[in-house]
C-alpha cells in the first residue's frame, strides 16, 4: 500500500468573515467560489483558482528548509480540513510549523502570470498562519487508514479574499445525497508530477488541478482486495496518467453543486500514481460532517 503523504483546490460575490464555530460554517456564495480562469497528469491552474487550497509546512530540527508535505482545505476563517496521517508522525524533531493560504507559485512572491496574453496579473502575497490546535479523528488507524481525517485550528482568523476563501462542505440535502459514482471531481495540489521519461518530480512549483471521475465501490473493492474499502471512504480516478500522488495528501476532492464547489473527499492513499484501472482512495467527507461540526469550537 502506498500512502499519499509527504509534500496533492463564477460569479464574484462580496465575502465577509464568519465565526469559527460550526454553526457559522460559510454558506455557498461565501464558500465554494472560484474566481479563475499539474497534480500528476493535470494542468497549472489560474492565479486565483481554488482559493481554499492550503499547504501544510513542516520543519525538521536538523534542517532550515520548509517541507511542503501535505495539503488541506480552508473550510472557515479558523479551520483547515486535512488527512489524519498528515499529522500522525509529528515529533519534537519533526513538527507542523504553519499553514500557507493563497499560494500559487512556490518559488515566487508575489505570484504573477500573464492571463490570455494580456498584461501580467499578480496576486497578493500568500499568508502564513500559525497553528492553535490539531484535532485528529479519534478512530484513525495508521495501518488501515480508516477515519483518515483531521482539523487544524488556526491561531488567528483570516479575512477572505479572491485568493483565500473557503470551500463548501456538502451539508445541504442536495449536496449530501449526491451520488459520487461517475461524478466528475477536481483535485488540486502541488504533489508529484511525471516527466516525459516516466520519472517523478517531487513536488510541483505551481498549483495544479486534475479532473477525476468517481469510481464504483464494488470495482474499487476488487482492486484493493487486501483492504476493506468502507462506506466512509470513496474512490476516484483509475485513468492512466491522471491522479493525485505523494504530497497531495490531505487535499480536497471537490465538485460543483449549483455553481459552488463542495468538498466530497480528502486525499488519503492509493497504489502508485496514475495507474490505469487503479483508483485513489479518499476519505468521504459526508460521513464525517457531524464529527467536523462537533470538533469546531
Amino acid at each position: 500500500m502506498h500512502t499519499k503523504v509527504h509534500i496533492l483546490f463564477i460569479v464574484i460575490v462580496a465575502v465577509t468573515s464568519c465565526l469559527g464555530s460550526a454553526a457559522d460554517l460559510p454558506q455557498p456564495g461565501v464558500c465554494g467560489t472560484d474566481l479563475s480562469d499539474r497534480i500528476y497528469g493535470g494542468n497549472i491552474t489560474g492565479l486565483t483558482s481554488y482559493p481554499w487550497t492550503a499547504i501544510l509546512i513542516f520543519r525538521e530540527a536538523w534542517r532550515k528548509a520548509d517541507l511542503f508535505h501535505c495539503g488541506g482545505s480552508l473550510i472557515s476563517n479558523r479551520y483547515v480540513l486535512t488527512a489524519a496521517h498528515c499529522i500522525d508522525d509529528l515529533t519534537e524533531d519533526y513538527t507542523l510549523n504553519r499553514i500557507r493560504l493563497g499560494e500559487w507559485d512556490l518559488l515566487s512572491n508575489p505570484d504573477c502570470k500573464k492571463e490570455n496574453g494580456e498584461e501580467e496579473d499578480c496576486n497578493d502575497p500568500p499568508l502564513d498562519v500559525g497553528i492553535e490546535k490539531m484535532i485528529k479523528h479519534e478512530g484513525y488507524d495508521n495501518v488501515t487508514l480508516i477515519n483518515d481525517i483531521a482539523l487544524i485550528k488556526l491561531n488567528e482568523s483570516v479575512t477572505f479574499t479572491d485568493t483565500m476563501s473557503p470551500v463548501c462542505l456538502p451539508r445541504d440535502k442536495v449536496a449530501r445525497n449526491k451520488d459520487t459514482n461517475g461524478l466528475t471531481f477536481t483535485a488540486v495540489g502541488w504533489g508529484n508530477t511525471e516527466h516525459k521519461n516516466g520519472t517523478y518530480e517531487y513536488g510541483s512549483r505551481y498549483k495544479l488541478h486534475v479532473s477525476l471521475k468517481g469510481v464504483n465501490q464494488t470495482y474499487c473493492d476488487e482492486v484493493y482486495d487486501e483492504d476493506e474499502i468502507l462506506p466512509s471512504q470513496m474512490c476516484a480516478g483509475a485513468v492512466k496518467g491522471m491522479d493525485t500522488c505523494q504530497g497531495d495528501s490531505g487535499g480536497g476532492l471537490v465538485s460543483a453543486v449549483d455553481g459552488y464547489y463542495h468538498q466530497f473527499g480528502v486525499v488519503s492513499y492509493g497504489y502508485g500514481c496514475g495507474r490505469r484501472g487503479v483508483p485513489g482512495i479518499y476519505t468521504r467527507v459526508t460521513s464525517f460532517l457531524d464529527w467536523i461540526e462537533d470538533n469546531m469550537e
